[in-house]
């Protein structure tokens, strides 16, 4: 991907998203008002042997069926993208070791100022001939060789794909593109057709629908002011919207999945300076004394995320906390659930 810079391409209109697949427009752009009493601070989940089960009583934010409160998942929407990628992949529509530019032989619109929702984008052009060396396996397992974020700059490696691991939100918007590419639906559209509404996941989606802004709680920070992003957009790492029930239906539906689990599994690669923590493909997996366990995290502003499900026992448990000093709490409500020793609740990416 070194020719990027004496290629790429800046572009400044409104209409340039189309330009941009996967990455559809429409969403309601008015302030939402809420009420007070609907505000949730934290969500609980519990599975018990892949079952959801009912939590204690007490907490107007849980039901019998869990929290029905709406959060900013943020990145634990990439093992949702993940899981959509391989069932691709198990279709046969998608291999996993296939160089990306015979996916997107025209390039890739990547877009700088991904998280400037109300502004023009800015794009550059990823040319075919850079994504040679990439494959799906790399974008989804964070051996890409990509940044986090480009930070309002074009698409550049620090390594070369394979060489090492290195967490990759630009990584995964990639992802969002190739699935754009491969089925032309939009990652929202998707998600829905293709897990949403088969498990029932009636209130989750990836950008600001009409539903979620019916049904959304404010996250708040500390001090009582909003603080939080609204996404008129999909975006693969980070624009989850989901309850904490919903999201271990997701994980449910994972752990019984013996084909897509033996997929997110089969190839960990090491984290480094982290004895016991690999990655799969969209999932973290954690090895200890205890546990063989997948995870996640999330951290969007105003907003922090936890799920981890127990490869042995099948017991899980998904937190939402709409406070960004909400981590520790999280932390200990998998510990609650899971005890024992978590190397990847460590990683310093966790807070």
């Amino acid at each position: 991907m070194r020719s990027v810079p004496r290629r790429h391409v800046l572009l400044r209109a409104t209409g340039v998203l189309a330009a941009l697949p996967g990455i559809a427009r429409s969403a309601p752009t008015e302030p939402v008002a809420f009420a007070p009493e609907a505000v949730c601070s934290f969500a609980v989940a519990k599975l018990r042997r892949a079952e959801l089960i009912d939590p204690p009583g007490g907490d107007s934010c849980r039901t019998s069926s869990g929290s029905t409160a709406i959060f900013q998942a943020a990145s634990l929407g990439k093992p949702v993208v993940a899981t959509l990628v391989l069932q691709l992949a198990l279709r046969g529509k998608l291999d996993l070791e296939q160089p990306l530019n015979q996916v997107l032989p025209d390039g890739y619109a990547h877009r700088q100022n991904l998280f400037a929702l109300g502004e023009p984008p800015v794009v550059d052009l990823v040319p075919g001939d850079a994504l040679k060396k990439l494959t799906a396996r790399h974008l989804l397992s964070h051996t890409s060789g990509l940044p986090n974020w480009s930070g309002k700059a074009p698409l550049l490696p620090f390594s070369e794909p394979g060489a090492r691991w290195r967490y990759s939100g630009e990584g995964y918007v990639l992802l969002q593109h190739i699935l754009y590419k491969l089925t032309g639906m939009p990652l929202n559209a998707l998600a829905s057709s293709e897990l949403f509404a088969p498990l029932g996941l009636h209130d989750t989606a990836f950008k600001l629908t009409e539903h979620v802004a019916q049904s959304l709680v404010l996250g708040r920070a500390a001090s009582g002011q909003v603080r939080q992003l609204r996404f008129p957009y999909e975006i693969a790492a980070s624009s989850l919207y989901t309850t904490a029930s919903d999201y271990a239906r997701f994980i449910a539906a994972t752990l019984k999945d013996q084909r897509l689990l033996s997929l997110i599994t089969e190839s960990p690669v090491p984290v480094p300076n982290a004895p016991g923590v690999y990655w799969g493909l969209g999932w973290a997996i954690e090895h200890s004394s205890e546990h063989r366990a997948i995870w996640h995290w999330g951290n969007n502003p105003g907003f922090r995320a936890l799920a981890m499900a127990d490869l042995n026992s099948n017991d899980a448990v998904v937190a939402l906390a709409a406070i960004e000093s909400g981590m520790p709490q999280a932390k200990a409500a998998v510990r609650q659930v899971l005890p024992g020793s978590h190397p990847g609740l460590d990683l310093n990416l966790v807070q």
